[in-house]
């Protein structure tokens, strides 16, 4: 299980990452910036892929050994394929697979990083993540629901804590004297459309839970529930650290000297608590919903 969850963990963070980088340098980046901030965010975008497509694999091998009872069937071609035949999650993650390593092949042989491309492939990669878990465990048109609104989920989750790197990436792009107008301009788009993408994660997530355990996760006298709550907290400081990063430090920018250094250091609590929000859900979608 630890295996498991450690392997969920760098898979949805491998799949945020690529999505949030590739589509805040599509969506929010004027050319100039997008040009200086290319070499490495191709190469950790690269990284990502990787790292996604790896995980995905060891998804696969992990649940393999679940559905066997025994590691052994995390190499027994039988059993792998028993379950990518059989079951309803070796359907989703064959087709899983295929997006990671479309995405892996796309970077690695596109001339130049098409950063809308790469978005809409990673998009479709995290998003499919929503034809798993909780979400496939139900039927007919409450199913197919669940399943719609889980990936809408994925997908702004990934907009928000992925564009966090590359919003802080701007942050050291706004020193630069010839890049500080761009970055600006990069930084208000993502502020802004973030109001609405943070909007759309409580109320998918809303819905997520309602349809999943049918009931408020109060008291919190299971794992799932305990976690749950746990990961409701740390959104809501996540939410809060946003709302000074958006309505107190960015006005300051050009007028404190101090607000620079104070909206990297809040920007980088942000990220960590979104990579713990992205570890409680690795471990907490592993129990039983009660």
């Amino acid at each position: 299980m630890i295996a498991l969850a450690l392997c969920r963990f760098a898979h949805f963070v491998a799949a945020m990452l690529a999505f949030g980088m590739s589509g805040y340098l599509w969506a929010f980046a004027p050319d100039r910036l997008r040009l200086a901030l290319q070499p490495f965010a191709r190469r950790l975008t690269l990284i990502a892929s990787l790292v996604a497509l790896v995980t995905a694999i060891g998804w696969l091998l992990l649940q393999s050994a679940s559905f066997a009872g025994d590691l052994s069937g995390a190499i027994d071609p039988q059993t792998i394929g028993a379950v990518i035949a059989d079951t309803a999650f070796g359907h989703a993650w064959a087709a899983h697979l295929v997006l990671a390593a479309g995405l892996v092949a796309f970077i690695v042989l596109a001339p130049q990083t098409r950063w809308g491309w790469t978005a809409v492939l990673s998009g479709a990669l995290l998003a499919s993540l929503g034809l798993t878990g909780h979400a496939a465990m139900q039927s007919g048109a409450e199913g197919v629901l669940h399943r719609a609104n889980h990936a809408l989920h994925l997908l702004t989750t990934g907009a928000w804590i992925g564009g966090l790197l590359p919003f802080i990436l701007c942050l050291r792009a706004y020193e630069c004297d010839d890049l500080r107008k761009d970055a600006v301009r990069a930084m208000a788009g993502f502020s802004f459309w973030g109001q609405f993408i943070v909007a759309a994660i409580a109320l998918t997530g809303v819905v997520n839970i309602a349809l999943t355990s049918h009931r408020v996760p109060l008291p919190p006298t299971t794992p799932y529930r305990a976690l749950l709550m746990v990961k409701l907290l740390v959104v809501a400081m996540m939410i809060v650290l946003a709302l000074v990063n958006r309505f107190v430090l960015a006005p300051r920018l050009k007028a404190s000297a101090n607000a620079l250094p104070a909206l990297r250091m809040t920007s980088a609590a942000e990220a960590a608590l979104g990579c713990i929000v992205v570890a409680l859900v690795s471990v907490f979608a592993l129990f039983d919903p009660a």
